[in-house]
Order: structure tokens, then C-alpha cells, then sequence
């Protein structure tokens, strides 16, 4: 399927879906303030919000390249189904999930000591990111599969599309993952 590609048509797709983004951003950052007791009452979380956001953003974003490319050439069938194609794409961006997530609650604890920065324990920090990095990532993934195929079914691009709704999406899905897991370990 030959599909025509301008200047105009990534505009269009671009500015459109930023500015859908522009409105979700606003909910996370809401969520985000409603939470404020809860950091107060954990000291060192807020140290670890920023990294966890921004890994959901890149490893969503690195999963939708992967799948607009394999769409684009023709590797993966735009159909909601779990080949072997999409299966070891999705495991793998779960897996960094896991660990960037660790990593990230022992890093957060390590700066708040080095800092003299109150923190809760390594174990809980490092518990939290777990849960909302790894809760998160398993929802981001289905809806990144989800995303890339509808849009490129729609004849949508999908690098247009998809990366930066994840990036947005994933912010407002990670705030309530962190608030699930905040329930679970706090």
C-alpha cells in the first residue's frame, strides 16, 4: 500500500496530536498535585518521579518506532495480534521496564543520601518504581501496539502518532501507577 508522504501531511498529524497531548499533560500534572500529601508523608519519592516519567516516555517511544518501522516495511501486519514480531518487542521493552525501574528506586535513594535528602528505605523506593514502572509498562505496551496499528490502519503515519501520544499517555498512566503502588508499598 503506497501511501503519500509531504510536509503538509506531517504537520497536520504533528500539531494535532501535540496538541491533544498539551490537554492530557494538564490531567497528569493534576493527578500529579493531588499526590502532594503522599510525598510529604514518603520523603525521597519525589527524587525518583521525574526519572520513572521519562523512562515510561522513552521506552513507550522506542516501542512505537519500532513498530511504525515494522509496519512500514511490511514485518508486521497491521492487525491486532500477537505475532513473534510483536511478542519479543513488547517483552523486551518490559524487561528494561524492570530494571531501568529498579535502577531507578536504588539511584533516587543514593541521591537523597548523598545529598542529606530524607528518604524512606532502598527496599521501598526501590519497590515502588517496580510497581509503577513495571504496572505501567504492561499497560503502555498493549496501548503502544494498540495506537501504532489503528493509526497506521486509519493511514495514519505511526511516527507521527504514536511516539508522542505514549510520551503524554504514559505520564498520566505512570502518575496513577505511582499511586497504586504508593497503596500498595506506603
Amino acid at each position: 500500500m503506497a501511501r503519500e508522504v509531504n510536509v503538509r501531511t506531517i504537520v497536520i498529524q504533528g500539531l494535532s496530536i501535540l496538541l491533544f497531548c498539551a490537554f492530557i499533560e494538564l490531567g497528569a500534572g493534576f493527578t500529579l498535585r493531588g499526590m502532594e500529601k503522599r510525598f510529604a508523608l514518603l520523603p525521597g519519592l519525589l527524587v525518583m518521579v521525574p526519572p520513572l516519567l521519562d523512562l515510561r516516555g522513552n521506552i513507550s517511544g522506542a516501542l512505537a518506532s519500532r513498530l511504525g518501522t515494522a509496519l512500514h516495511t511490511g514485518i508486521l501486519e497491521p492487525r491486532l495480534a500477537l505475532t513473534a514480531e510483536v511478542k519479543t518487542n513488547i517483552i523486551s521493552s518490559l524487561i528494561l521496564s524492570f530494571l531501568a525501574s529498579a535502577t531507578i528506586g536504588a539511584l533516587s535513594f543514593m541521591a537523597c543520601v548523598l545529598t542529606g535528602f530524607e528518604t524512606i528505605g532502598i527496599l521501598s523506593l526501590m519497590a515502588i518504581a517496580v510497581i509503577a514502572g513495571f504496572t505501567s509498562g504492561v499497560i503502555l505496551a498493549a496501548m503502544t501496539f494498540a495506537i501504532a496499528v489503528a493509526a497506521y490502519v486509519k493511514g495514519l503515519d505511526p511516527d507521527n502518532i504514536t511516539s508522542p501520544m505514549m510520551a503524554t499517555i504514559g505520564d498520566f498512566v505512570t502518575v496513577a501507577c505511582i499511586f497504586l503502588a504508593l497503596l500498595l508499598v506506603g
